[in-house]
C-alpha cells in the first residue's frame, strides 16, 4: 500500500471520513438518440391538438344571437331635471352602469327621447366608456316630441374594444340648450344590429 492510501484507510476507520478523490477527467454521458430527440417528438403530439382546438373554438366572450339587445330602464322613464338658471352647475346628466356589456356584433345605440317644454331644440350628448377607459361622445339634437334616435357605433371613433362597456351617460350641458330650464326624458334605450 501506498502512503496516501494508508492515510485514507486510516481516516476512514478512526475519523470516519470519506477518502478524498484524485482529480480525473469526468467522463460525460451522451444522451442517446432517442432522449436527445423525445422533447421534439412530444412537443408537436401535444402543441397540435391544442392548436386546433383554439382554433377550432377560440376563446371571446358570447354575444346575443339576437337583433337587438333592450336595456332594462324598470318600470320609469329615465328623466333628467336641469335648472341651470338656479345653480352654478353647467351640466346634468344621466349614467347608466352596463356591467361590461359585450356590444361586439351590434352596429347601433338606439333609444327614444324628448324635451318637457314644446319650443326650441337641445343637443344632448351622448357618452360611452369601456373598462380601458376609452371615452367617446357624439350628440344628438332632441325636440318635444318622441323620436327614436340611431347612432353608429362606429361613429364612437375613440372606442376600440366593444366586448367590456362600462358605462352609457347622457349628458345636459348649459350652453347647448335654448332653454336653461327643463326636463328630458329618454325610454327604450338598447343596440341593434
Amino acid at each position: 500500500m501506498e502512503k496516501n492510501e494508508v492515510y485514507d484507510y486510516l481516516a476512514k476507520v478512526y475519523l470516519d471520513k470519506q477518502p478524498s478523490l484524485t482529480a480525473r477527467p469526468i467522463e460525460k454521458r451522451r444522451p442517446s438518440s432517442f432522449r436527445k430527440y423525445a422533447l421534439f417528438l412530444i412537443l408537436p403530439i401535444i402543441a397540435l391538438p391544442l392548436l386546433y382546438l383554439f382554433l377550432r373554438h377560440p376563446l371571446r366572450q358570447h354575444t346575443p344571437k339576437g337583433r337587438s339587445l333592450q336595456l332594462d330602464l324598470g318600470n320609469e322613464l329615465i328623466k333628467i331635471r336641469y335648472d341651470f338658471t338656479a345653480s352654478d352647475l353647467k351640466k346634468e346628466g344621466y349614467a347608466i352602469a352596463l356591467a361590461d356589456l359585450n356590444a361586439r356584433g351590434f352596429k347601433e345605440l338606439e333609444f327614444k327621447a324628448r324635451r318637457c317644454k314644446d319650443f326650441g331644440v337641445m343637443h344632448l350628448r351622448v357618452a360611452l366608456e369601456n373598462n380601458f377607459r376609452e371615452n367617446a361622445a357624439r350628440y344628438v339634437n332632441v325636440d318635444s316630441k318622441w323620436r327614436r334616435y340611431k347612432i353608429k357605433l362606429s361613429d364612437f371613433k375613440e372606442i376600440t374594444a366593444w366586448d367590456n362597456l362600462k358605462e352609457i351617460s347622457f349628458i345636459i350641458e348649459e350652453w347647448n340648450v335654448a332653454d336653461k330650464d327643463d326636463c328630458l326624458y329618454i325610454d327604450e334605450l338598447g343596440f341593434t344590429k
